[in-house]
């Protein structure tokens, strides 16, 4: 790790140059941030690829930043624990957090009356990766296409159960729009990671997992499960094999966008420390090799624009569920 990072060398040198001209401006007074570790919360469990996506970060805004930081992982309610965790921390720039679209954005209005946070309470920083939907199910598995899967429901609607991450979430919206277009009724179970999701996958105890092309490609690469479908306008390079959706006539499309927020109300002056080591990070190249050998597709999106984002989705999101509630299931 570097003992101090090229950002760090510049603010303090800057702070030098303010205290010899004679003023402290508030950004001297935050000169010395970061000067402890940094915690990063993430709302799933271990090993999933939101996890795995922000430990490797994290080791590259370390050398940035010239501190540790620290990530803590609070699943539950398909990510809800962890956000109502980064919305109450305290904006002092040493808690930030990942978040997941679009069920950051849902979360407020469909479990409005129970929701612990709000979006006005945490502010968006950077998207850094968009991860494409994907279908899949064991190996063994008799069911080689969507037809089959989709036959075997009509058949016997209770003879398929399939996985996703939380109710409002990518997974779970993907799944609906899955059962919309071919007419039938899902019955689903949540997990709180895909580590979880794929060990029940594979012990037999749900039909299929609906997850993320980062998450389901190396169990497919090595034979363990077998796509089914991936939800995206093309076939991805990394399962070439695995067709899309719509080439089977089910004009679906989903993916996972992950990125980073912290507190709503932290300082300008260190969101934008953040946002600066966070472009660095993404622009570094080993961080990108590692994110292309983890078939995670790097997609940034910067400060304003992603708050944009964030909030359209939200406003967009709502408009559907307000027209057609999707079920609790």
């Amino acid at each position: 790790m570097k003992t101090q990072s090229r950002l760090a060398r510049k603010v303090v040198l800057g702070a030098m140059a303010t205290i010899l001209t004679g003023g402290l401006s508030t950004a001297t007074l935050a000169a010395d941030y970061p000067n402890k570790p940094i915690q990063m919360i993430v709302a799933f469990g271990a090993g999933g690829s939101t996890d795995t996506m922000a430990r490797i970060f994290a080791k590259y805004a370390e050398e940035e930043l010239g501190q540790r930081v620290v990530v803590v992982n609070r699943p539950g309610a398909g990510g809800e624990l962890g956000w109502v965790h980064l919305a109450n921390a305290d904006p002092d720039g040493y808690t930030i957090g990942l978040i997941n679209s679009p069920a950051v954005e849902v979360y407020p209005f469909t479990r409005e009356e129970t929701v612990g946070y709000s979006l006005d309470e945490i502010r968006p920083l950077a998207n850094v990766i968009t991860d494409p939907g994907v279908l899949a199910v064991a190996a063994d598995s008799p069911y080689q296409s969507l037809d089959d899967l989709v036959a075997a429901v009509k058949d016997d609607p209770e003879s398929v159960v399939i996985s996703h991450e939380g109710v409002g979430g990518d997974d779970h919206l993907a799944a609906l729009n899955f059962a919309e277009e071919a007419d039938i009724d899902l019955s689903f179970v949540s997990y709180n990671g895909n580590a979880e999701a794929t060990a029940a996958l594979l012990g037999g105890h749900i039909t299929a997992f609906e997850g993320n092309m980062s998450e389901a490609a190396a169990q497919i690469q090595e034979g363990k499960v077998r796509g089914l479908a991936v939800w995206a306008d093309e076939r991805v390079e990394a399962i070439a094999d695995v067709p899309t959706g719509k080439e089977q006539g089910y004009d679906v499309q989903s993916a996972a966008s992950r990125g980073f927020a912290v507190p709503a109300d932290v300082s300008q002056e260190i969101y934008d420390t953040l946002l600066a080591v966070t472009r660095d990070v993404v622009d570094n190249p080993e961080f990108r090799a590692e994110m292309e050998q983890l078939n995670m597709p790097v997609n940034p999106i910067y400060g304003e624009e992603y708050v944009e984002f964030i909030h359209d989705s939200h406003d967009r999101l709502k408009a559907l569920w307000e027209k057609d509630p999707w079920v609790e299931q």
